[in-house]
């Protein structure tokens, strides 16, 4: 029987050089590990040698065929790792005389010399049948890896494609001659989106597509029972490309297999856990939303530039256990050097995976990622290129929107969260930010906060007032005040509340803060502050954290550096006790949060009769009993845990409606999945 979680191992050699000794080697890893499947690297980074010939490829095919049928003596599956499509980068090389392909080119002109236009059809052919011949070998997966995009390939400024080909379409389209440099301020203009802003973004997703069938079909003709996967880079990027994950993983999965998926997880170098599990939440945790659940998903898991030097062991351990809330099928693992060096034993990463594995596939039989998440909807759109406004109009970086601030928030904070993709997707409570709210009709708007208890930061309000629509949560006018400019220095509780154990306890807004809104409220509006803004000399600026009518709460922080973006200053204690009591006194929090704990991370399921709740200890410090707000869960249940390390533990417990304890110590990077069930009346 398979096991429930994968691993799916990314293997290189260099043929002629190595493979005598590496292929032993990589049986004797296989079965330590317990691998499940093997993706063997051809042509892969330091011995990429271009957009190889056949004759090249024959070599690699050569080893694949010596390869597969000793894994298959082992039950483990073959799948290709073709190392590039588009290509990554120029790195001083460039097309073959027998290779006629247009080179990518960007906004300003410059042409690569070896990143393709992916318009081009001789290249369409040709990555066609480079991919037919892995399929005529019957692997279980080829992929196709993350240069498969416009961004990213150097020496490029920010990507493609302005070739002739494309301006001739955007030319079309826009019914009348263009220039490159017209048709770049033309999509980049500040402002309300001019219409080639949508030219762009439908070319661009209609190129990849139609590259993406051009290799499905040809794969499928040879074999249709290959699948194939697509590497992915970060999804607020790819918006500016036009993406459609649904459309494009549906195109690559053809008529019968399902779309699978190798979720970037944002860490190839060891990171702080809690600053990972940041980036997690705002790039793995949202890519996932963007996929249909019968997504075959396997995250990257790499080490880059490889060795202990770069990442731990434990560290690697806690990515996979930290990955189960994406509803996994298992995870890539690339541990080893790509300038085929080979495995490296004494590395002792074959010991770590064999140690994880019964404990992953425990948690992932449980059911529990599968089932509904609860907790607060945090609202994002792809097609929000489409829609926001640029500042200068001057960069393509512009077209990023930054609506993920609240999935790098509330899970440091113990408030477990989903990402949902249409209003609707929201059951309770709904964060917003960015200029999300531009995706949306007034009608849409008003639906939503009256559905929901919203919270918004300050860009959300500010997108909401230049809509017209500010009165919806009481508010006549704003302003923003820029962070260091002594209009402000800290945030102090005015609602006479005790916080953190301090009266008037305040939190910093200095340095590592942002901007923030004055916000005037309406005369008639229901206010309810929490917190006030003051500056140095002790002088009240403006309110600060307040809800209004109990249908939002204002978080009037905003304007940060990137859409991945969270001010150190605005994660502490004051803040976390603040934004918790909100949800609480809500009413419309539908799940458990963890008290206390920074970066203890929850993630709420509902299975039905039993609820799940998976812990994940991005801090530094062990949790010794887990103090949880349940937001209305009481009664006796009878709860079991499966912690990542150690043995499954079996209680019972009386939950009284507002606060319990759980009798449980989790180690810094480990995790724990807590499964409760009601019993008795």
């Amino acid at each position: 029987m398979p096991d429930a979680f994968r691993y799916c191992f990314r293997f290189c050699c260099d043929p002629g050089f190595n493979d005598g000794i590496e292929i032993p080697k990589l049986l004797s890893f296989v079965e330590e590990a317990r691998v499940d499947d093997v993706m063997v690297f051809v042509n892969v980074e330091e011995i990429n040698t271009g957009h190889m010939s056949e004759q090249e490829q024959d070599v690699w095919l050569d080893l694949l065929r010596r390869i597969k049928p000793l894994l298959n003596e082992r039950g483990v599956t073959l799948s290709v790792n073709h190392w590039h499509s588009l290509m990554h980068a120029d790195l001083g090389k460039q097309f073959r005389a027998d290779q006629p392909f247009r080179g990518m080119v960007d906004p300003y002109g410059n042409v690569s010399t070896l990143c393709v236009c992916p318009l081009d059809e001789n290249w369409r052919a040709y990555i066609a049948r480079i991919y037919a011949r892995y399929a005529a070998l019957s692997p279980d997966t080829v992929w196709v890896e993350d240069d498969f995009r416009y961004h990213n390939h150097a020496p490029l400024v920010w990507g493609g494609c302005f070739c002739e080909e494309h301006m001739h379409r955007f030319s079309e389209r826009a019914g009348k001659q263009l220039t490159r440099e017209e048709f770049v301020a033309g999509l980049l203009s500040p402002g309300e989106p001019s219409p080639y802003r949508q030219i762009w973004l439908d070319e661009c997703r209609a190129g990849l597509e139609g590259a993406a069938q051009a290799i499905e079909q040809a794969i499928h003709a040879v074999n249709p029972d290959v699948k194939i996967g697509l590497m992915s880079s970060v999804p607020y990027v790819h918006a500016a490309e036009g993406r459609n994950w649904k459309s494009l993983l549906g195109t690559f999965s053809g008529e019968k297999n399902p779309p699978v998926s190798r979720i970037h997880l944002p860490a190839y170098q060891e990171l702080v856990p809690s600053k990972y599990l940041q980036a997690f939440h705002m790039v793995s945790y949202v890519n996932r939303a963007l996929l249909t659940p019968e997504t075959l998903v396997y995250p990257e898991l790499e080490n880059y530039p490889y060795s202990r030097f770069s990442k731990s062991l434990a560290f690697t351990r806690f990515q996979l256990f930290g990955s189960l809330a994406l509803n996994l099928s298992g995870m890539t693992i690339d541990l080893f050097d790509l300038n085929g060096r080979g495995i490296i034993e004494q590395d002792g990463y074959q010991q770590m995976l064999r140690e994880a594995k019964p404990a992953l596939n425990a948690m992932n039989e449980s059911g529990a990622f599968s089932s509904p998440r609860k907790g607060v909807c945090v609202l994002v759109d792809e097609k929000a290129s489409y829609h926001l406004h640029t500042a200068s109009g001057t960069q393509m970086e512009e077209l990023y929107p930054a609506e993920v601030f609240w999935a790098g928030l509330l899970p440091a904070m113990g408030v477990p969260m989903y990402i949902g993709t249409a209003p609707e997707d929201a059951y309770g409570v709904a964060a917003v930010s960015g200029q999300y709210f531009r995706n949306l009709t007034p009608q849409q708007i008003e639906q939503l906060f009256s559905d929901n208890f919203v919270l918004l930061n300050g860009d959300a309000i500010d997108t909401l007032a230049d809509l017209g629509l500010a009165h919806l949560i009481g508010i006549q006018s704003i302003h923003w005040m820029a962070q260091n400019s002594g209009a402000y220095t800290y945030e102090q509780v005015t609602n006479g509340k005790i916080y953190t154990g301090v009266p008037a306890a305040r939190a910093s807004n200095v340095i590592s803060g942002s901007d923030a809104l004055n916000i005037e409220y309406l005369p008639n509006a229901d206010i309810e502050e929490y917190s006030a803004l003051y500056d140095s000399f002790r002088k009240r600026t403006a309110s600060c954290q307040c809800v209004v009518g109990n249908r939002a709460l204002i978080y009037p922080f905003g304007h940060f550096e990137s859409p991945q973006d969270i001010p150190p200053m605005l994660l502490n204690d004051v803040r976390q006790e603040i934004l918790q009591d909100v949800l609480a006194v809500s009413g419309r929090m539908n799940a458990p949060m963890v008290d206390g704990n920074p970066y203890l991370v929850p993630y709420a399921f509902d299975g039905g009769e039993t609820a799940h709740l998976y812990l994940v200890n991005g801090a530094m410090d062990a949790v010794n009993g887990v103090s949880l707000r349940l937001c209305g869960l009481c009664g006796t249940y009878s709860v079991s845990i499966l912690p990542s390390r150690g043995a499954p533990v079996v209680l019972t417990l009386r939950l009284g409606c507002e606060r319990c304890m759980l009798p449980l110590t989790i180690e810094p990077m480990e995790t724990a999945l807590v499964s409760m069930r009601r019993i008795g009346e």
